[in-house]
């Protein structure tokens, strides 16, 4: 889900956790910004866990999946991926770069920000929100979605999408992002600054554990682990063939990229009550977007490599007081302990009333409030 920002002094580099291309227009712009359309190819080499369990054709497959896949750890059933394989690929990576119209003092501080499942690189849409200013000191990029090109829902995974974000954060450090002629090429930022949200966090976090050298800082938001249980998301998302569920959207989707069932499922994964409002559930559900089910495979504990403690830039770890995904319905306590051997210099906060979705939630403001704060205590 696209973090909703307010662009003023920043730049803001926006991807997708989607890899494809064809880059289509966001949408919204933030305001005060300009933000342009862009393509950039990365060819990368990961150890990616191949599918070798049966691929669905339809939903009663791909209930069937879910019914083993959910059930309790003891039972013995089969993985559904194998042993990981190194594979070279290239890829093509279309997002949304923003700058700020009239750039303040911090305009060559860079977010590169990425989502998390089921949404994609828009902004909230302003008819609903209208945030605390940020005074955005980044940019903004965000890939979207080419049925030519784009990877199949049994083998887009966290793997992959790891050296690719490393790829993506060199270009910027370096000066190499393809950016478009109009305004100036940026050049090289001051400070490059990850900011995640649930997916998007476990692949900043991945890629900092693996390379803690690509970033000044990180926020990653809607992020937990000691309360993460992928049965239970599974379960909570009831998940359906995004191509069966809606073709005149979905049709160049294989089977193996699914979505909510429907804007309960939705709810229930990302919203808690009295903390939001029912048009708004309804906007998301509208506006959602198939994920891939390798993606939320490869998030399985035992497969996660997540020490970050070499990056000592300061982290900020946001998730909302009920959010079901990562905390199994209550984060107090548990961002702490989850991530206490996980970085060097940890800042956590919860979100009062908050589910999943804190970008969602009414208080929202407050959220964006912390991240701002955040960024102008530690200098960005």
């Amino acid at each position: 889900m696209a973090s909703l920002l307010t662009i003023k002094t920043l730049a803001i580099c926006l991807f997708p956790v989607l890899i494809s291309a064809n880059a289509t227009s966001t949408g919204y712009i933030p305001l005060g910004a300009s933000c342009y359309d862009s393509i950039t190819p990365v060819t990368v080499t990961s150890a990616n866990y191949p599918w070798i369990a049966p691929k669905w054709s339809d939903n009663y497959g791909l209930i069937d999946f879910v019914s083993l896949a959910s059930s309790r750890l003891d039972a013995g059933f089969p993985q559904p991926i194998g042993p990981p394989v190194n594979e070279t690929a290239s890829y093509e990576i279309a997002g949304t770069f923003c700058t700020p119209k009239k750039p303040g003092k911090n305009a060559k501080t860079v977010l590169l920000a990425t989502h998390g499942l089921a949404f994609d690189r828009r902004q909230v849409h302003k008819t609903f929100f209208n945030p605390v200013p940020l005074k955005p000191r980044q940019q903004h990029i965000t890939p979207s979605h080419n049925p030519q090109t784009r990877l199949s829902g049994f083998t887009n995974q966290l793997n992959i999408q790891t050296p690719i974000l490393i790829s993506l954060a060199r270009s910027l450090l370096n000066g190499s992002l393809p950016l478009p002629p109009t305004p100036p090429h940026f050049g090289p930022p001051n400070a490059l600054i990850l900011l995640g949200h649930s997916f998007g966090s476990f692949l900043s976090n991945s890629a900092l554990a693996a390379d803690p050298t690509i970033a000044s800082a990180a926020i990653l938001t809607s992020y937990g682990l000691n309360g993460l249980d992928a049965r239970l998301v599974l379960e909570g998302i009831s998940p359906r063939i995004a191509r069966v569920q809606d073709a005149s959207k979905f049709a160049d989707f294989d089977p193996g990229y699914v979505t909510t069932s429907d804007v309960f499922a939705n709810i229930n994964s990302f919203f808690k009550a009295p903390a939001y409002e029912h048009d708004v559930a309804a906007f998301s559900e509208a506006n959602k977007q198939p994920f891939a089910i390798s993606e939320l495979v490869s998030l399985t504990p035992e497969l996660l490599r997540l020490d970050a403690r070499a990056f000592k830039g300061p982290t900020l770890v946001i998730s909302g007081e009920y959010d079901h995904v990562v905390c199994g319905g209550y984060c107090p306590g548990e961002l702490d302990a989850s991530f206490k051997d996980k970085f060097a210099d940890l800042e956590t906060y919860v979100q009062p009333s908050a589910g999943h979705g804190i970008n969602f939630a009414t208080n929202t403001t407050a959220f964006f409030a912390k991240i701002g704060g955040f960024l102008e205590d530690k200098g960005f």
